[in-house]
């Protein structure tokens, strides 16, 4: 049979294929975003890096009841010279092992699907959305108009739980966090599944990926051990998340365990890109300078210094440097820090309780150079771990891929 490979992202894969029944798949040449995350879960003992491998995916609509995900994708090898002929045998020996005892790990192919060009829009028709009401949770963020959980409802295909943001007519924000989120496409990162507007919003369409890691904060747990077992498998996944989003030249600017979001089975999303900002054409930096005025948007209890400008009455003209706030990838590390300390904090949306006035915050961070108290029930190893994420000096700060290492290593130790 004939197969058509098809130039287009991992992210409008996905939305092609979320509504279409079990069974239809998109065969796809590889996007830069398969080799970023091939980096990321590269075991570097291995002998050879697979992403340098000539391959093409296969993505299959499947039924999540059965695989916990809805959309599954495999790497095919090929070879350059016969990419079609390899392709077409690869689905035919596939097809022949459906019929072979414990075939149920191998989703059934039906129908290829050859989806038109991606021009962007990514519209979802808001008649097949149902159980739509903005009051039942109370409005998230400073940049969309409130939220609400969904129904997707599709033909020939389960319903889909989603989660649905809307946004002002005449904010920005809509169209800069969806232009971001159309290019992520990685499990731990919410998954946008479209768009769609009436008379007076925007609306962006989410999966559905549980509550909010601060609705399960403070932890509760028999034991240590099990509660720092939740706290290392949190943070690896985090990571993870962390690395990808800095691969593709991306600051959050907004990591609070608010915006992380958690399934039934653990599994971590992080989501709200409403403040996050990606490496501007030109530069070779990821810094971005923001006024002190517009500090306002952040919240100063997760800023790292440099995130943090003087109060207004400190402020200095003839240091222009004290006006600023310097975001990086660093910063974040910092929010990462301030994130795990949440889930020991008996009010987690307040860290450094003992400070009454959130404004006091910065001269406690930035001018004093101090860093969160120790919760009483935060093991010692786990706290000298976190004064790695906080150190006053971007350069002295554990990177990333250093966070997830010791996420791995702490969940060895027992506690």
């Amino acid at each position: 049979m004939t197969v058509t490979i098809q130039d287009i992202s991992p992210s409008y894969a996905r939305y092609c294929l979320l509504q279409k029944p079990n069974g239809t798949y998109i065969i796809r040449r590889l996007a830069d975003n398969d080799s970023i995350i091939a980096s990321i879960n590269y075991n570097a003992e291995s002998e050879g890096d697979a992403s340098n491998h000539l391959c093409v995916v296969l993505s299959i609509r499947v039924d999540e009841t059965v695989y916990d995900v809805h959309i599954k994708s495999y790497r095919l090898p090929c070879s350059e010279q016969n990419t079609q002929e390899d392709v077409e045998q690869f689905l035919e020996n596939y097809r022949k092992r459906l019929y072979k005892p414990n075939s149920n790990q191998f989703p059934p192919l039906r129908k290829e699907f050859v989806p038109p060009p991606d021009d962007g829009t990514w519209y979802l028709n808001n008649k097949q959305l149902a159980d739509i009401d903005y009051s039942r949770l109370p409005k998230s963020g400073q940049n969309n108009a409130g939220i609400t959980r969904a129904i997707l409802r599709c033909d020939r295909q389960n319903d889909i739980k989603v989660f649905i943001k809307r946004f002002q007519k005449n904010q920005i924000h809509f169209k800069q966090e969806l232009t971001l989120l159309k290019d992520l496409c990685y499990t731990p990162i919410i998954a946008c599944y479209g768009q769609y507007s009436d008379d007076s919003y925007y609306h962006l369409v989410f999966e559905d990926a549980g509550d909010s890691l601060e609705s399960r904060c403070p932890l509760k747990y028999e034991s240590m051990t099990k509660r720092m077992k939740f706290v290392t498998s949190v943070g690896f996944q985090l990571a993870n998340a962390m690395i990808y989003l800095e691969k593709k030249n991306i600051v959050h600017r907004d990591l609070t365990a608010s915006n992380v979001l958690i399934t039934s089975r653990g599994y971590v999303r992080v989501a709200d890109f409403g403040h996050a900002i990606k490496k501007e054409e030109g530069r070779n930096t990821l810094e971005r300078q923001t006024e002190v005025d517009e500090e306002s948007r952040f919240l100063h209890r997760f800023l790292a210094p440099e995130c943090l400008g003087c109060s207004k009455g400190k402020t200095s003209t003839s240091n222009p440097a004290s006006t600023w706030a310097k975001f990086t990838s660093k910063s974040d590390v910092w929010s990462f820090g301030i994130v795990i300390i949440q889930m020991f904090l008996d009010d987690p949306s307040k860290p450094y309780p003992e400070i009454a006035i959130t404004d006091d915050v910065a001269k406690y961070v930035k001018i004093e150079r101090k860093t969160h108290l120790r919760p009483a029930d935060c093991p010692n190893d786990l706290y000298l771990f976190l004064q790695g994420c906080w150190s006053y000096e971007t350069k002295d700060r554990l990177s990333f891929t250093e966070v997830r290492e010791r996420m791995y290593v702490l969940d060895k130790i027992p506690f």
